[in-house]
């Protein structure tokens, strides 16, 4: 099963810190990206819906997680 990740939460990298090396975690934008993780990272929007959806097929995704921040303007 592959997973995405879409962080902005604290409770988002205690997760990342558990997924398999298969999957992504996504985050919108930091400053420095944690080097203490087992999966992959990634950093930057996806265009919209439709992006996020193109990359969800693109990917194979089976598992998507938000853990953006309750508050965010986007996701």
């Amino acid at each position: 099963m592959k997973i995405l990740l879409l962080g902005g939460t604290t409770e988002a990298l205690a997760i990342a810190r558990q997924l398999p090396a298969n999957a992504l975690y996504s985050l919108a934008g930091l400053g420095r990206v944690p080097r203490d993780l087992p999966c992959q990272v990634r950093v930057g929007g996806y265009g919209g819906a439709e992006g996020l959806g193109a990359f969800l097929r693109s990917e194979g995704i089976d598992l998507l997680l938000d853990a953006t921040h309750p508050y965010a303007a986007q996701i």
